[in-house]
């Protein structure tokens, strides 16, 4: 890679400083000179199109970067009522490419909340506008298009950033329980990816059998025979069976934010077990069935599951959709990132190129990839660390009901998990008595979701780590 460096600087002799502060400056010889060592204050880099170390090169544009940068640490703490760039334009009107509403820079936090409705959330020790982020090396670097002629070359984007930047990254005032068209992120244009994390939520409880779609089936051995039962949800006698309130824990994969004027993250793949579902521990407790007839007059009874009955192992797939106004915090641990503006898509120096796509030419294909696309694009060069995940409120998983209801299904039908009926109860069913299953059903369904686990989708949780630092004085919630 070749690198061309054009400096300006006052470069002090170690052994000439006690001269120089003594009688002012004195004049080197070369020679003298060519021993002195020193650092200059800012530097100018050049990176030809043709170079290795540009990540166009062999990418079908003719693409140079020059860089100014600043051999310095820079302590900021900044707050942004309103940060809007590239708001209609070329990308379309009606919406911005980056629009933040209280966006706020400040030093990292001491430790995090334990325990509470903001668990996992910062704190600062000494207050947050005491703290200031740390830039390290800042720059701003041009992307020139045919650096080598005078007559075609071309400006085709510009971007600020720092080699790493330490500090805390918030967006919004409140963590709210919904999205929020006035706080926080509102669109963004850029490429973040988030670390792989862990969490766990608290399922709301729900009644099982009374639609249509939680129809469940399986095999009634009464007076020696099989028979298949099937349960009846719109019967006025189907109670339905209580599901209480259950804590599953779940795995977060990492996953990108990538592209343009996003206003949500599409989380795939979070994975989940529910160890253990009770079927029979709430009010309800009741399901109709019909079967073919016993004593050629039977043929329907009220069922209660015995105490124990459970659906276990439930393996889960979830796609979690989040409204980008509702993650707030964003930590940046020695990291960098930039924030650019460019004519046309462009691979800047340094950014992430996916495996999957390091041998692909073209830019368009490389979907995995930190392409900062036409306008403007905000970027993050390391994963974020969003830390662990609890939602605040209980979470509703009856989408995944009839799913259960299906699976269960096929298990009820083998012949090693039928259901006996004492004769007693299989006569008692003719006066409309309620048959209780002799021994519990339990319904092990490790094996049916573990390659195909059962899915559903969530959205818009409110996470109890994403409550806001205000980073001003006094009560002030912005400043």
């Amino acid at each position: 890679m070749k690198i061309k460096f054009l400096c300006s600087a006052v470069l002090l002799s170690m052994s000439t400083v006690s001269t120089t502060f003594a009688s002012g400056l004195v004049s080197l010889s070369d020679e003298e000179l060519s021993q002195a060592e020193g650092q200059a204050l800012f530097n100018l880099s050049y990176l030809a199109p043709t170079d290795a170390g540009n990540l166009m090169n062999g990418r079908g544009s003719s693409v140079g970067f020059y860089k100014l940068g600043l051999e310095a640490e820079v302590q900021l703490n900044a707050n942004i009522r309103n940060l809007q760039l590239g708001c209609g334009g070329v990308n379309g009107i009606g919406a911005c490419d980056i629009d933040i509403k209280n966006l706020s820079l400040s030093g990292l936090n001491n430790s995090s909340v334990v325990g509470g409705p903001n668990d996992g959330s910062p704190i600062f020790s000494n207050g947050r506008p005491s703290t200031s982020a740390i830039l390290t090396n800042p720059f701003v670097e041009f992307a020139i298009k045919n650096p080598n002629s005078a007559s075609t070359r071309e400006i085709m984007g510009f971007r600020t950033s720092a080699e790493q930047i330490s500090g805390l990254l918030t967006a919004g005032l409140v963590n709210n329980a919904t999205p929020s068209s006035t706080d926080g992120i509102q669109s963004l244009s850029g490429f973040m990816r988030i670390a792989a994390t862990q969490g766990d939520v608290d399922t709301r409880a729900t009644l099982f059998g009374k639609r249509p779609n939680h129809q469940i089936q399986g095999l009634l051995n009464a007076l020696g025979s099989n028979r298949t039962f099937t349960s009846d949800p719109g019967s006025a006698d189907t109670l339905g069976i209580s599901i209480p309130s259950i804590n599953a824990g779940f795995n977060v994969p990492a996953f990108q934010v990538n592209g343009q004027r996003q206003t949500q993250a599409v989380v795939q793949n979070v994975t989940t077990t529910i160890p253990s579902i009770p079927l029979a521990n709430g009010p309800n407790n009741q399901l109709r069935v019909t079967f073919p007839a016993i004593l050629l007059v039977a043929n329907q009874a009220k069922v209660s599951l015995k105490a124990g009955s459970r659906v276990d192992n439930l393996n889960m797939s979830i796609t979690f959709n989040q409204a980008l106004s509702m993650i707030h915090n964003i930590p940046l641990t020695g990291t960098g990132g930039y924030l650019a503006l460019q004519k046309e898509a462009l691979l800047w120096p340094g950014n992430f190129i996916d495996a999957a796509d390091a041998a692909k030419t073209d830019l368009t294909t490389m979907t995995r990839s930190d392409i900062a696309q036409r306008g403007w694009w905000m970027s993050f060069a390391e994963p974020v660390q969003l830390g662990y995940l609890k939602a605040t409120d209980t979470v509703d998983i009856s989408g995944v009901l009839p799913q259960v209801a299906t699976l269960m299904t096929t298990e009820l039908l083998k012949e090693e998990n039928r259901v006996f009926a004492p004769a007693g109860a299989a006569i008692g069913t003719l006066f409309g008595a309620v048959l209780e299953t002799p021994d519990p059903i339990i319904v092990n369904l490790n094996a049916a979701t573990l390659a195909n686990p059962a899915t559903l989708t969530l959205s818009n949780l409110q996470l109890r780590n994403q409550a806001v630092v205000a980073n001003c004085y006094g009560t002030l919630t912005f400043c």
